[in-house]
């Protein structure tokens, strides 16, 4: 019997989730087929993401879901091919639980998932092509149906499957936001009506499956950051991540559409305000935290793009020039733009930015040394803003961000996404 909560299992941060994660055991003591059934998830079949009613089966989906996103969390970071991997995972799951319940009579509940984050409005009209005081055109209508059953290759239609293509509802265009600013959805592809976008059940499912995906990579996003901040993740975590980002596939398309583009080299346009000002110089007070702070760990982080719980320099590149040609004079340059300039004073500071990348006290720094000293992680915002108010000028990108490492790879996913990129 489906009971109200199963709703965590089409919604895993419903409320009902969460009561879920509240009462597990820490992440240490996770029994073996949680753990075994989190590193699974991202290869699973259409009969593995059904998940039965009963308390059992739903305390495992949940507890496998948010050990997959905390291991990769630990193990990558932000918008990397492996938080890309598991995201769209997560999408098919939930859209394929949503056409399985419905085809077993559970319509109710599906919708009563998809209410909590979408707000809909039913067509009306004896015929349902009304939407409001505005008469959908019926040629319109049944234009709508056609075209989502070509795209989904469906010839022979019977009374079972006919009414997931039959538009039924509409969603304001705005209420789409998250979905657009991550290009889940186009705006020039939907049939829009006076501001509202007309759906079918099928686009309703297709939605709200990406609304729960682009959570699970905020949600790792905000994993990410508690880590960065915290320090090195448990050994289960770090396991999980690592198990999962060896499933990643190794066709060519698929590593041309998941490139870990971060690591390829800095993108200065899609760094935060924080950055871009300490870049072009700072004043007396500033520019010690400025340059070896702020610039130094998030310039190596940025370029380099390593796990959190990374600890030497030298595990992920092969190549000193990287940190001598790349990393290096940009923090130089900002340093000598700084009033005055911070190595005019004090040219031990030099050395300084090296030591802060983990290579000890040095001006010629070797992948041998990597390690000698600790290589630092940037610092978050709310340090940012107390311990250099000046530099905090935060623009609309900045909300919801609480990492300017975070800014720049979400930047980067948007970036890329949006099929602008490399």
């Amino acid at each position: 019997m489906f009971t109200p909560e199963y709703l965590a299992v089409l919604d895993p941060f419903a409320e009902e989730a969460k009561k879920i994660v509240e009462t597990s055991p820490p992440v240490d003591a996770m029994p073996q087929e949680i753990i075994e059934r989190a590193t699974n998830r991202v290869k699973w079949s259409n009969k593995e993401m059904v998940v039965e009613p009963g308390p059992e089966s739903i305390r495992a989906e949940v507890l496998s879901f948010y050990l997959m996103c905390q291991g990769i969390a630990s193990a990558s970071y932000p918008y990397s091919r492996e938080t890309r991997l598991i995201s769209d995972a997560t999408r098919n799951t939930i859209r394929y639980r949503m056409y399985d319940l419905f085809k077993r009579g559970q319509e109710e509940l599906c919708m009563k998932a998809v209410r909590r984050s979408i707000k809909l409005v039913e067509l009306e009209g004896e015929d349902g092509t009304k939407l409001g005081e505005v008469e959908i055109p019926r040629e319109d209508f049944y234009k709508l149906r056609d075209q989502e059953l070509e795209n989904d290759g469906i010839d022979i239609v019977d009374d079972r499957i006919l009414p997931q293509y039959l538009p039924r509802y509409a969603v304001r265009w705005v209420d789409l936001a998250p979905l657009l600013r991550h290009r889940r959805v186009e705006l020039t592809k939907l049939y829009l009506v006076k501001g509202w976008a007309v759906l079918t059940l099928r686009d309703l499912w297709d939605f709200y499956a990406n609304f729960v995906s682009v959570r699970t990579e905020d949600y790792i996003q905000s994993v990410y950051e508690r880590i960065l901040e915290s320090g090195a993740p448990s050994k289960v975590l770090a396991g999980v991540g690592g198990r999962i980002s060896s499933l990643l596939p190794k066709e060519p398309e698929f590593r041309e559409r998941f490139a870990r583009v971060p690591s390829r080299r800095l993108r200065p346009e899609f760094f935060p305000p924080c950055i871009n000002q300490a870049l072009n110089g700072v004043g007396t007070g500033l520019r010690n935290y400025a340059m070896i702070m702020m610039l130094t760990p998030f310039l190596s982080y940025a370029r380099i793009a390593p796990p959190p719980s990374a600890t030497r320099m030298a595990d992920f590149i092969k190549d000193i020039s990287v940190v001598r040609d790349e990393i290096a004079p940009p923090i130089f340059e900002a340093a000598e733009r700084c009033n005055p300039p911070l190595f005019k004073d004090q040219p031990q500071e030099k050395a300084s930015i090296f030591y802060h990348m983990g290579f000890s006290m040095t001006t010629d720094p070797r992948l041998g040394d990597a390690g000698k000293s600790k290589w630092y992680r940037p610092p978050n915002c709310t340090k940012i803003q107390m311990s250099a108010p000046p530099l905090c000028n935060p623009d609309e990108f900045c909300r919801n961000i609480k990492n300017p490492l975070t800014y720049y790879f979400r930047k980067m996913s948007e970036h890329a996404r949006g099929g602008k990129g490399e």
